[in-house]
């Protein structure tokens, strides 16, 4: 049955408020002047027209360190991986000749973060990363060719989180994100000159996607209790 991505992120949300308020919890771990997240989200393209009908979006991972300067503000730094696959399916691939179409974005960035406190142990945190990019492509045909195609770019991917406190130093966050390249897919990236039923302005716009998963943050240096 397919769920609209509105109504599953508006129920994660839902749930996340509902169990601060039902839970009865002992002494909430706060977030500390030193954080780390980490994330694993599904992406989801948004660029352009040949892109957004036949990538298929694999895993988006990051990891950052953070630091408070200022009362609910962080700064960091950390790396970003993405990765799609072109899909056989959509292109209508016969089974001997496989495209295996593989895209992977990575790169580090710099971040910039907020965080509003709503219940003792749910926050909402808004952030936005900024980082340059490597874009890797490869298919069957070029490795045969012995080729591979590297770009580099920048990338910027503002993210809004959901946090649940525990009373360890982890805490556990809902995560939706956007991100945006200043690259962009064509067909030479996988070593082809065109696909059947496109035609170039299909190729028009730079990488972009939604991404939506789950993270892990951990308070790296506990407050004394009192």
């Amino acid at each position: 049955m397919y769920i609209p991505l509105g109504v599953l992120v508006l129920s994660v949300l839902v749930s996340f408020t509902s169990y601060s308020q039902d839970e009865s919890f002992g002494r909430i771990q706060p977030l500390t002047k030193v954080i780390v997240k980490t994330n694993f989200r599904v992406p989801f393209s948004t660029s352009n027209i040949f892109f957004n009908e036949n990538a298929q979006g694999v895993v988006q991972m990051s990891g950052s360190l953070n630091y408070s300067f200022a009362k609910n503000f962080y700064v960091g730094a950390g790396y970003d991986y993405t990765y799609f696959k072109l899909s056989e399916q959509q292109l209508n691939s016969s089974p001997n000749e496989q495209l295996d179409g593989k895209i992977q974005l990575q790169g580090f960035f710099g971040e910039m973060s907020y965080f509003y406190s709503l219940y003792d142990n749910v926050l909402f945190e808004a952030n936005i990363q900024i980082g340059q990019e490597t874009i890797r492509s490869s298919s069957a045909k070029c490795s045969e060719m012995g080729i591979s195609h590297t770009k580099r770019g920048l990338f910027w991917n503002p993210n809004i989180n959901a946090y649940l406190l525990t009373e360890e130093a982890f805490s556990f966050f809902f995560s939706v994100g956007y991100r945006i390249s200043t690259k962009g897919f064509e067909p030479k990236d996988v070593c082809e000159t065109e696909f059947s039923g496109h035609d170039s302005d299909d190729y028009q716009g730079n990488y972009g996607s939604i991404h939506v998963g789950f993270g892990i943050g951990f308070s790296f240096i506990k407050p004394e209790r009192n």
